[in-house]
């Protein structure tokens, strides 16, 4: 994260493309935008200069999932001009990987600060997504596809641990689960959530922790996995768009 920080401080893009992993991805107020390579990944640093952008600073840094290859991490971040004086602050949510021996920055997702918006406005978000959440799982145990395709927006990335997906279309498999499949093979019988917890929120974002679980025939959890989602309000509709998945601390699949 230091290191990042220096990178990004240098006002080099050369430089910040040496701290990232890759496929990188930036969620944008728009969608995903994903850079395959260092080359395709861009950051407009003559704009921000332009808006007075001299140096960024790291404010309060929040550790929130950790395993031995991810890291998810919170930032409430300033920007600064020359005279070092703040002209606005915001926070971040970063996902950091490790591919082979090297940590990079992998994902960045940016909001608004939560003191910057109004109560009731956070609320309400905070109810409708935590409705499109509610309406996954109810989906996905119905193994209702259409339900799924509701909550679920496209394109959509998922980085299992340090694995990256990408679902271009509703025909993905992170978006259109085999559930026969699963049903064969694991003995599933449904998913539950718990440990729901907002991280950051804002009317066209929000950011949660939680743990998922899936139950076989005989009604014992087989697999437990501490995830993030990211769920983005698109034409009026709430809908999961990135997901971070660290290491199961449950797995019984053979």
């Amino acid at each position: 994260l230091e290191w990042f920080l220096v990178a990004w401080n240098s006002g080099s893009i050369a430089n910040v493309r040496q701290v990232l992993n890759y496929p990188h991805i930036t969620h944008s107020p728009s969608g995903l935008i994903i850079a395959e390579s260092p080359e395709q990944f861009a950051q407009d640093f003559t704009t921000l200069r332009r808006q007075g952008w001299a140096s960024s600073s790291f404010d309060e840094v929040t550790m929130h999932q950790v395993s031995e290859s991810k890291v998810n991490i919170g930032v409430e971040f300033s920007r600064r001009n020359n005279l070092g004086e703040i002209y606005q602050s915001g926070f971040v949510f970063y996902v950091f990987t490790k591919q082979g021996d090297t940590w990079g920055m992998q994902y960045r997702a940016g909001l608004p600060g939560q003191q910057q918006i109004d109560e009731t406005i956070k609320n309400q978000a905070r109810m409708e997504a935590t409705a499109a959440i509610v309406g996954f799982f109810n989906a996905f145990n119905d193994t209702d596809h259409n339900a799924l395709g509701r909550v679920n927006h496209v394109p959509q990335a998922v980085l299992n641990n340090s694995v990256f997906i990408h679902a271009e279309d509703a025909l993905s498999p992170i978006v259109r689960p085999n559930f026969p499949q699963m049903e064969e093979r694991e003995d599933w019988d449904h998913s539950v959530f718990r440990g729901l917890s907002v991280i950051s929120v804002s009317p066209e974002r929000a950011i949660f922790e939680l743990e998922f679980e899936r139950i076989n025939t005989s009604n014992e959890v087989y697999r437990r996995v501490p995830a993030l989602w990211v769920l983005s309000k698109r034409a009026g509709e709430w809908g999961i768009e990135f997901r971070s998945l660290v290491t199961p601390t449950l797995n019984l699949i053979n």
